[in-house]
């Protein structure tokens, strides 16, 4: 996994919806549709007897790296908003006494004399807060407020044991927390446009053109400078007057002066961002490191120790690749600038952390995928040109996750798709429910292993290294596109992100879902998974694709119209492949209407016939354009095709839109268990006698910000 302008916010009434008399089916007001989730279903990691078999030196190791992931919490509130730390701060003040502990939540919702409703309202939005770490959604990145009015509120502040620390930042920020105007700033994403970004601040704007610019001179410094965009932030002071911020604990300032549209330009290079961050996190590895269980966990700890004490991301990778070598891990982590989703441009990377425990019997499943990987990728329909020339055997396991810092737990093996108590199925017909419920999960399962293993693991990228000398036979190789020979590739230190721009990650997660689809019906795959009946392999094939085009017309809910922007990078790439089946009959949108003819239901029709003969065939065309978009470094191509894949239909714009967002489900919040020293107590670990314990909270938004609190992250 961000302007400094000071704006007028208007502020709203939150309950205001409620007392309209209304029709719940029109269309959805601008303010309800900001509203924090009602209800949402909170979940437990589950992890607890998993905890209890590791042995203590295991569990300090557990604790300590987890301690050095939250401690960068703050780094991705400061990514994503000037005003999230406040937020948070504001927060977990306001449900904390004087001495940081959590409050009596009973005591003062009474001495508030909060209704249960403004009770609830509060404590939910405040969960949600805290578990995105800001007012924005981690999945959609748009901003939500609460259903809470606010002198209610209000009250509540004012009733708290730090009601003296947290009325000021009320104060500050009560008119942000209810703002919903301009509406373009409800939206994480391009400054230009409006939205929001803590990525590039400053005085003035920052444009895509200094994002490349800026990039071009990190390229022509880079024999005499160890930097990556990866860990940066960009300033912007005046028209050609930058700062390129690079998180750091070490501290030091250098000016360069290079030429922008024909003028002199100025960089100030900077380290030194998130300098109390990092140093905090450094302290909690070295602990860590005391506990590590061999050699390679030592270094990649080493590594990330250098990367974030200078800088250097290559120490990082140098780190990773140790971590890489940690071949069957009791207890899996990993730790820094990792994913490039919140960058508006997809170059620069959010701060994440977890800790793990490695579910064995679980991660046994798929060593016979692991094993034949390497075979099994060369069936894809782009051809050995396009292929890596090596596939490197991942360890692929299965993780129960005990601590993640993140804006948004991500789904994967590691987090089993979990369906609330009276979920609905949405947009699936009821001809088709009885056999959805049956495979959905199972279908899943299958979709992530193939998306993550084959679909990430493979497609070559044509490469240039900085002896002049390429990866691929330019006499040779043609591009299937054009039957013309190639003419673009990637440059030293160009990667996918930092050429293709903002569709790299989501046409990368597109890429590998349409692997996973292409692949569901590959016998083999099939057999390793146990699935040899006909009629089985027949059935989980057709949910697969019902379960994707679903996702796609879901993803309406994560599409702002007005902004044209899609709000997150999974969700379109569904929509991507949806809108594909669609335009080759595989699948269809059927909508319902009363006498009056007003929407009333829609639901995803997939052919089961075409899927079953069509559907591998469909797929690998979307495929082979998408691989060879992204193996060529083709930017301008990239960018046409793929907006133009993943645009919503004419139709779907309107009312099908706001049928969608009617139905929109929850986000579920993961209340997520602590780790804590109990002081000396019986030790395997020679080292000292400290005894963990996992202290585990209520599934509700009380047991989730008290979580929080626990942390102590302000």
């Amino acid at each position: 996994m961000r302007t400094e302008a000071v704006i007028a916010c208007r502020s709203i009434d939150p309950c205001w919806y409620l007392q309209q008399d209304c029709n719940l089916t029109s269309t959805m007001s601008h303010t309800e549709q900001y509203l924090a989730d009602l209800d949402p279903p909170y979940c437990s990691l589950n992890v607890g007897e998993s905890f209890k078999q590791l042995t203590d030196k295991e569990k300090l190791y557990t604790h300590y790296v987890g301690l050095a992931s939250w401690a960068g919490a703050s780094i991705i509130q400061s990514q994503w908003t000037p005003e999230a730390q406040n937020l948070y701060k504001f927060l977990a003040l306001t449900f904390s006494n004087d001495d940081g502990s959590c409050v009596d939540f009973s005591k003062l919702k009474k001495d508030a004399k909060s209704s249960d409703d403004d009770w609830n309202y509060a404590t939910s939005y405040t969960a949600q807060v805290l578990g995105n770490l800001v007012n924005y959604k981690s999945f959609g990145f748009s901003k939500f407020i609460p259903r809470i009015k606010a002198p209610e509120f209000e009250a509540i502040v004012l009733a708290s044991p730090n009601a003296t620390t947290a009325r000021p930042l009320w104060d500050q920020l009560k008119d942000y927390i209810y703002s919903v105007e301009p509406e373009a700033k409800m939206l994480i994403g391009d400054p230009n446009k409006g939205h929001v970004t803590n990525y590039y601040f400053g005085t003035e704007c920052t444009t895509e053109k200094d994002v490349t610019t800026i990039q071009d001179q990190i390229q022509k410094l880079a024999e005499h400078h160890q930097i990556d965009v990866l860990n940066t932030r960009v300033e912007k002071h005046a028209e050609k007057k930058f700062t390129l911020h690079i998180a750091s604990v070490d501290e030091s300032e250098e000016d360069i002066t290079f030429e922008m549209d024909g003028s002199q330009a100025s960089l100030k290079i900077k380290f030194g961002d998130f300098k109390p961050e990092l140093s905090k996190s450094i302290k909690a590895l070295q602990k860590a490191r005391d506990y590590a269980a061999n050699v390679h966990q030592e270094s990649a700890i080493d590594g990330y120790i250098k990367s974030f004490q200078t800088g250097d991301i290559q120490q990082h990778k140098d780190g990773s690749i140790h971590w890489v070598k940690d071949i069957g891990p009791v207890v899996e982590s990993y730790i820094g600038f990792i994913e490039t989703y919140v960058d508006p441009w997809g170059a620069r990377a959010e701060w994440e952390g977890f800790t793990a425990i490695v579910n064995k019997e679980l991660s046994s499943k798929y060593e016979t995928l692991v094993h034949r990987a390497s075979q099994l990728i060369t069936c894809l329909p782009w051809g050995k040109d396009f292929e890596v020339d090596e596939f490197r055997k991942p360890d692929f396991t299965a993780l129960e996750v005990v601590s993640f810092c993140t804006g948004g737990i991500p789904a994967g093996i590691n987090i089993p798709l979990l369906r609330a108590p009276n979920e609905e199925v949405t947009f699936v017909h009821q001809d088709d429910l009885d056999l959805y419920n049956k495979w959905d999960s199972k279908a899943f399962e299958l979709q992530v292993a193939n998306h993550e293993l084959l679909g990430h693991g493979s497609g070559k990228l044509f490469t240039q290294d900085s002896d002049g000398n390429l990866n691929f036979d330019k006499d040779k190789v043609r591009n299937p596109l054009t039957g013309e020979p190639i003419t673009s590739w990637y440059l030293p230190g160009q990667t996918p992100g930092s050429v293709l721009g903002s569709v790299s990650s989501s046409m990368e997660e597109c890429r590998a879902e349409a692997v996973a689809l292409y692949l569901v019906s590959n016998r083999e795959i099939l057999s390793i998974f146990n699935y040899v009946d006909e009629e089985e392999i027949k059935d989980i094939q057709y949910i697969t694709f019902l379960l994707m085009c679903r996702a796609g017309l879901r993803a309406l809910e994560f599409y702002d119209p007005k902004a044209k922007k899609h709000l997150q990078a999974h969700m379109q790439g569904r929509m991507g492949i949806t809108n594909h089946l669609i335009k080759n009959g595989i699948a269809s949108v059927v909508k319902e209407r009363d006498e009056q003819g007003s929407l009333i239901n829609a639901y995803v029709k997939v052919n089961r016939d075409a899927v079953l003969n069509q559907g591998r065939e469909v797929m690998g065309k979307l495929l082979v354009e998408l691989q060879v978009l992204k193996a060529t470094a083709d930017a301008k191509g990239a960018k046409t095709f793929y907006t133009s894949l993943t645009d919503p239909m004419p139709e779907w714009d309107n009312e099908l839109r706001q049928l969608v967002l009617l139905k929109k489900l929850p986000r579920k919040l993961f209340v997520q268990p602590n780790t804590l020293i109990e002081g000396p107590g019986p030790s395997s670990t020679g080292q000292g006698g400290e005894k963990v314990v996992l202290k585990e909270y209520e599934l509700n938004a009380q047991g989730m910000i008290e979580s929080y609190i626990d942390r102590r992250l302000i």
